[in-house]
């Protein structure tokens, strides 16, 4: 619905500068999933590829080193200024290949059989119609086109964002993290992403789990980089007082401590990956 993927764009527009702020430790968050997705979808040279939500230009960016010069990437995201983060990013690696396009995937202009791959890291699972959008992703798709899209795996493997928002939630009422409707964990149970693409007519299709780690210095630069760049979190933490603010990151900071290593937090995280043909 319109007022859903306003409400998305909104909570991705406050955080945009956090995400830019903050590019380097997100990237070496989640870095390990992009590189399985542009395995399983077979990327290479020359091939076009479609990167849905693409936010400041994860996985779009690494996909566009690995298609070279010769393919074309086209990454598109609700949010215009993680846009401009991206384009900036892509210049400065000489990517002339890569274009960003502020678009929802439900009614963008894509292309029958346009591309080769299409992607979706984090990002169906804020749209309010997966189907929809499977079906839109495919119809771009040429035959035999491959696919991979990702999403949260469940919360309790996810600490790195459930204990803050448990944290907030005695403070403030926090919707939106349940599994039954748009949000991060929507599709996050084991089997759910392939379900969706297999109904969206999709064949050849596998899913996983994959391991990731969100690192930190300490749990203060934890709490102020979630708080930054956490896009569901965005409109309660604007609504703290400064007293709140402060006994939500002193409870986060003591639960957070059991996932100290040596000098630095390593904070584990799970997603699940589903890839298929079209």
């Amino acid at each position: 619905m319109a007022n859903e993927r306003d409400e998305v764009r909104a909570e991705w527009q406050a955080v945009a500068g956090g995400w830019r702020h903050w590019e380097a430790l997100t990237s070496t968050f989640t870095w390990p999933l992009s590189l399985r997705m542009a395995s399983v979808a077979e990327i290479g040279p020359g091939q076009r590829v479609l990167d849905v939500g693409c936010g400041i230009g994860d996985p779009t960016l690494q996909v566009a080193v690995l298609v070279g010069p010769h393919g074309r990437v086209l990454g598109i995201d609700l949010a215009e200024d993680m846009l401009a983060t991206a384009r900036e990013r892509a210049q400065a690696l000489g990517l002339a290949h890569v274009e960003f396009q502020a678009a929802d995937v439900l009614t963008a202009d894509l292309p029958a059989g346009g591309f080769d791959v299409a992607l979706g890291r984090m990002s169906l699972s804020y749209v309010d119609d997966v189907p929809g959008a499977l079906a839109r992703m495919r119809r771009a798709l040429v035959p035999g086109g491959r696919i991979a899209i990702a999403g949260w795996a469940p919360p309790e493997a996810n600490p790195w964002l459930v204990v803050p928002a448990e944290e907030i939630t005695r403070v403030r009422a926090l919707p939106g993290l349940d599994a039954g409707g748009p949000g991060p964990f929507h599709l996050s149970a084991d089997g759910a992403l392939a379900r969706a693409l297999l109904a969206a007519g999709f064949q050849a299709v596998q899913q996983e789990r994959v391991t990731l780690s969100h690192f930190a210095r300490d749990a203060t630069e934890f709490w102020v980089m979630t708080s930054e760049v956490a896009g569901p979190l965005a409109p309660v933490l604007a609504s703290l007082t400064a007293a709140e603010r402060r006994r939500v990151e002193e409870a986060v900071t003591v639960r957070l401590d059991r996932f100290r290593s040596g000098d630095v937090l390593r904070i584990p995280a799970q997603a699940q990956l589903a890839w298929g043909r079209a």
